[in-house]
């Protein structure tokens, strides 16, 4: 490793994180997202554990390599079923990719699964960042807008947004799959809906008043239906309310 390289890498090694990370899980038979985990990163190591909701759960089983429903697993290297879903460095349209997240390119591998969601054809798991939530309430979070191939129109209606543009959040009561489903819209056109993990989240964001929502990246149709639209929301929250997480 050359001079510039080494002081890059220690430079990120001392980098502080405070990045922790939803792992979901979607039911095979439902096909609705499930917080099951954390994921989060201190200065020399990787942690992951379940939360207490995970074993309740219809249908989910530990994941490869965490057996243990009660255990908090630590390692000096980010584990290998989240480290296969960071880019490989060597691909050609790496840089393509961290502009469509709104990444720099030295951004590290728990950046790049916070943005990402670290999907995987055929998989289960996705990864979204936990919300940032501060003593005074006030909260934000970024993710990717779910379900765009399953909205008509969104796709064309994503193409004319742009950074810093105001969405809306909408309830779907009437939603037959989770009533609790929030729509993102843009002047009644019906973009996708809230990751259905940060739904809780969301709502509360939406009760305490003054929340807004608004596009960081709109992308084109050959980065992938699931990255085309990422967001920003901002608010703040109850005093009264508290994270599953």
């Amino acid at each position: 490793m050359g001079t510039s390289q080494a002081l890059l890498a220690a430079e990120r090694a001392a980098r502080p994180t405070s990045i922790q990370l939803l792992v979901t899980w979607r039911n095979p038979q439902t096909r609705r997202y499930h917080a099951v985990g954390l994921l989060w990163r201190t200065r020399d190591a990787y942690h992951f554990r379940y939360l207490d909701s995970a074993g309740k759960l219809d249908g989910f089983r530990p994941f490869l390599g965490f057996s243990s429903l009660g255990r908090e697993y630590v390692a000096p290297h980010l584990f290998a079923i989240f480290a296969e879903r960071v880019l490989d460095e060597a691909r050609p349209d790496r840089l393509s990719l961290f502009d469509a997240l709104d990444l720099g390119a030295d951004a590290e591998p728990m950046e790049f699964l916070a943005r990402s969601g670290g999907r995987r054809a055929g998989d289960t798991i996705e990864l979204l960042q936990t919300p940032a939530i501060s003593d005074s309430g006030h909260t934000s979070c970024v993710f990717l807008v779910h379900g765009i191939r399953y909205s008509d129109g969104a796709s064309d209606a994503i193409e004319h947004l742009s950074t810093g543009q105001e969405l809306r959040l909408l309830s779907e009561p009437e939603n037959p799959a989770d009533p609790g489903a929030i729509l993102v819209t843009d002047d009644g056109i019906r973009l996708g809906w809230v990751p259905s993990p940060l739904l809780d989240y969301v709502h509360a964001v939406m009760d305490a008043g003054q929340s807004r929502l608004t596009v960081v990246r709109a992308n084109s149709p050959e980065v992938g239906h699931h990255m085309r639209l990422l967001v920003r929301l901002e608010g703040s929250v109850l005093e009264s309310y508290s994270p599953a997480w």
